[in-house]
């Protein structure tokens, strides 16, 4: 993962990790984070392959490499 966004990167892979399909207005809300920066997370995340458009398109949900990355990493960027 490219170090511009870490932290909001992985404040979005941590809400993914709890489960559920969510919009980028949801991320943004639930990561505390702007909704440019959650677009942003969003794209890299997708581009590095840790998130997945569902079929329900607009909605994400992370990816087993996904949750192999938060496990290793994800931990030390929570509050």
């Amino acid at each position: 993962m490219r170090r511009t966004g870490v932290a909001a990167d992985y404040a979005v892979l941590g809400v993914l990790a709890a489960g559920g399909l969510l919009t980028v207005k949801q991320l943004a809300r639930e990561a505390s984070v702007t909704s440019w920066s959650a677009r942003a997370a969003v794209s890299r995340l997708e581009a590095s392959g840790l998130i997945v458009d569902t079929r329900r398109q607009g909605r994400w949900e992370i990816t087993q490499r996904g949750r192999g990355e938060w496990a290793v990493k994800g931990k030390r960027f929570t509050l």
